[in-house]
C-alpha cells in the first residue's frame, strides 16, 4: 500500500514527516532484516499477468486533470445551473444588511437597531461593495457563490494529488463533490457557504505547501532564498478570512496546527497562528465596539436546548448519509490509509471530518433543504474515500479492481438518483417559497402602509417591503434570542410579552385554512390563542395569501385605538 508520492524522501516537493513511516507505507521497506525477509532468498515469482493491469499504465498528467477537475467542474457547473433559479430564504437576511451598509445606515437589519443577526460578515461586506456600485446582491452571491465552488474543486484536486499521486484512477473526490447538490446547489443559492469552504480548502492546501517548503529550507542551500520564501504561512491570513466568514474557522486551522507535533511551536506556525488572529481579534473587537456584545446574536438565538439539539442533529447526519450513499463506508478504509502510513495529513482531515460531524450534531442542523450544514462535511470526507478508493485500483489487481468497478457502478447509479431528487426538491421548495414571500410581500408594498411586521421567516418579506420588522426567531431580536428554548421553540410567556411590547402592525399567522383560525406552527398557535391577540389584531380583506395545500400566510393588522 502508498499513499505517499512515488519520489525519493528527500525531494522539496515531498518532505518527510518528522516521525512518519517510510514513503511506501511500509515500516520494513528499507530494510529487509527488519521485515523478517531473507536477503539470499529467491525472490518470489511475479503475479501472472492475467490478474494484473499492466505495470508501466499511468494516467498522464493533461489526462488526471481533464476526467479529474475539468470534467467535475464542467458537471458542477451544469448543476449549479439547473438550480440557479432558487434563493435560500436567508441568504436575504444578509442582503438586507448590505443593502442598509451600502445606504449609510450601518451594518443594521432594522435602522436604528445594532443586533448582529448574521455569522457572515465577511460574504456581508463583499455584498455591499457590490449594491455601492449599482449590482443586484442576488447576482453577486451566485456569481461569487459559484466560481468559489470552482475553486474549491480545484483545491480539492490539489489535495488528493498531495494525499496519492495519480496512477490508474482520476481524481474521485472532485466527482462526489460535482454530483452533491450540497456542494453544488449551495454554491448559488445565495448564503457564504462555498465561498467559506473555498477558503479552508485554499487554506489547507498551503499549510500543508508551507510545512513542505519549511523542511525543504532547512537544507536548501546557503543564499537560496526559495524555500523560505514558499515557507512564509499566508495559510493563517486565508484562514483568517475563513475565520471572519464562518465562526467555525477555527476548528479547522486548530486541527491542522495540533497534528504538526512537536513543529506544532516553530516560528512558522507561531506567525500562522498571529496572521490567523489578526482579523478575526479586529473583528471580534469590532464587533464588541458596535454592537455591544462579544459574540453575534445568532448564537443565543439557535442554541437553548442541548438535549434537543443532539437529538435533532443526529437524526440529521443520519438523513444526510443516506442521501450520499454507501461510498461513505470507504472513509473509513481512507483513515485506516493514514494510520498505517503514519500520514499526519491525511489523520489530520479525518479529525476534521469527525468534528465537522459532531457539530453538526451539537448544534442539531438546520432547517434547510438538502443539509447545508453537511458541506464542510463533505470535501474532507470525499478526500478519505478519493484516497481508499484509488489505493485499491492502483494495487494493479483484477479482481480488486473489477469488484471496486461494480460497487462505483452502483454508487454512480444511486448518487444520479439522490442528486435528481434533491433537484426536483429544490425546484419545488423555488416554486412554494416564491408563492409564500413573494405574495406577502406583494401584498403589503400594494397596501403601502408602511409599519412593524412581525414574523418568522424574514428574509425575502423583510428585504423586499424594507419594513421594520420583529424576528419572531429572534435571529435580528435581542430579546426573544435570549428566551428558552432551542430554536424556533423559545415560545414561553416571554415570547408573546415581547410581541406585545413591541405591538407590531402587522403579525403574519402561517395557518392550515384561508379563514386563518387554524395556526399550523407553533409560534402562530401561541400567538393566535393568546387572548391580547385577538382583541388587539385582525384580518383585512384580501390578507390571506395561499401557499399551496389549502395553507395560508395570514397578515393580521392591528387596530385603530
Amino acid at each position: 500500500m502508498s499513499t505517499e508520492p512515488r519520489t525519493p524522501k528527500a525531494s522539496p516537493a515531498n518532505p518527510p514527516e518528522e516521525d512518519e513511516a517510510p514513503a511506501s507505507g511500509d515500516p520494513g521497506a528499507s530494510n529487509p532484516e527488519a521485515s523478517g525477509a531473507d536477503s539470499s532468498s529467491e525472490p518470489p515469482p511475479p503475479p501472472s499477468s492475467g490478474d494484473r493491469f499492466p505495470p508501466r499504465f499511468r494516467l498522464s498528467k493533461g489526462a488526471a486533470i481533464v476526467f479529474g477537475l475539468a470534467l467535475p467542474a464542467l458537471f458542477c457547473a451544469v448543476n449549479m445551473w439547473r438550480v440557479r433559479s432558487f434563493t435560500i430564504d436567508d441568504a436575504y437576511i444578509s442582503y438586507r444588511y448590505a443593502k442598509n451598509l451600502a445606504r449609510g445606515l450601518g451594518l443594521v437589519y432594522n435602522a436604528g437597531e445594532r443586533i448582529e443577526g448574521y455569522t457572515n460578515f465577511l460574504w456581508t461586506l463583499i455584498l455591499a461593495g457590490g449594491i455601492r456600485i449599482g449590482l443586484d446582491p442576488d447576482i453577486v452571491a451566485k456569481v461569487l457563490g459559484g466560481l468559489s465552488a470552482i475553486g474549491a474543486l480545484g483545491f480539492t484536486y490539489l489535495l488528493a494529488e498531495r494525499f496519492k499521486p495519480y496512477e490508474l484512477l482520476p481524481c474521485v473526490a472532485t466527482w462526489l463533490l460535482a454530483s452533491s447538490m450540497v456542494f453544488s446547489g449551495y454554491a448559488v443559492f445565495g448564503l457564504e457557504t462555498s465561498f467559506f469552504l473555498f477558503l479552508i480548502l485554499a487554506g489547507s492546501w498551503l499549510f500543508f505547501r508551507e510545512s513542505d517548503a519549511a523542511a525543504a529550507a532547512s537544507k536548501a542551500p546557503a543564499g537560496d532564498r526559495r524555500p523560505f520564501l514558499r515557507a512564509l504561512p499566508f495559510s493563517g491570513l486565508v484562514f483568517g478570512l475563513a475565520g471572519i466568514t464562518r465562526p467555525e474557522a477555527p476548528m479547522y486551522i486548530g486541527v491542522l496546527m495540533l497534528f504538526l507535533g512537536r513543529r506544532f511551536f516553530s516560528a512558522q506556525n507561531i506567525l500562522r497562528g498571529a496572521l490567523f488572529v489578526l482579523p478575526v481579534a479586529a473583528h471580534v473587537l469590532w464587533r464588541h465596539s458596535y454592537y455591544g456584545t462579544w459574540l453575534p446574536n445568532t448564537l443565543s438565538a439557535k442554541t437553548g436546548d442541548l438535549n434537543a439539539q443532539i437529538g435533532w442533529g443526529w437524526d440529521y447526519f443520519q438523513r444526510y448519509a443516506v442521501t450520499v450513499g454507501p461510498v461513505l463506508y470507504l472513509a473509513i478504509f481512507g483513515v485506516v490509509l493514514g494510520f498505517v502510513a503514519r500520514r499526519r495529513d491525511v489523520l489530520a482531515f479525518a479529525a476534521i471530518a469527525v468534528l465537522v460531524a459532531g457539530y453538526i450534531t451539537l448544534v442539531g442542523g438546520d432547517w434547510m433543504p438538502v443539509y447545508r450544514f453537511a458541506s464542510p462535511f463533505e470535501p474532507f470526507a470525499f478526500l478519505l474515500i478519493d484516497l481508499a478508493a484509488r489505493d485499491i485500483v492502483d494495487r494493479r489487481s483484477r479482481i480488486a479492481t473489477l469488484a471496486i468497478a461494480g460497487f462505483a457502478i452502483a454508487v454512480v447509479a444511486y448518487r444520479a438518483g439522490s442528486l435528481e431528487s434533491a433537484r426536483k426538491t429544490i425546484l419545488s421548495e423555488d416554486r412554494v417559497w416564491r408563492q409564500r414571500t413573494e405574495g406577502t410581500a406583494g401584498f403589503l408594498l400594494q397596501r403601502n402602509q408602511p409599519g412593524t411586521l412581525a414574523l418568522g421567516d424574514i428574509g425575502y418579506v423583510g428585504y423586499a417591503t424594507d419594513y421594520p420588522i420583529l424576528d419572531l426567531l429572534g435571529l435580528v431580536d435581542p430579546v426573544i434570542s435570549k428566551l428558552p428554548g432551542a430554536y424556533t421553540w423559545k415560545v414561553g410567556p416571554g415570547f408573546t410579552d415581547r410581541l406585545f411590547d413591541v405591538a407590531p402592525k402587522y403579525v403574519l399567522i402561517i395557518s392550515r385554512t384561508m379563514s386563518c383560525d387554524q395556526p399550523s406552527v407553533t409560534g402562530s398557535r401561541v400567538i393566535y390563542q393568546d387572548k391580547r391577540f385577538r382583541q388587539q389584531y385582525y384580518l383585512p380583506p384580501g390578507a390571506a395569501v395561499p401557499v399551496g395545500g389549502g395553507y395560508a400566510w395570514c397578515l393580521f393588522e392591528r387596530k385603530a385605538n
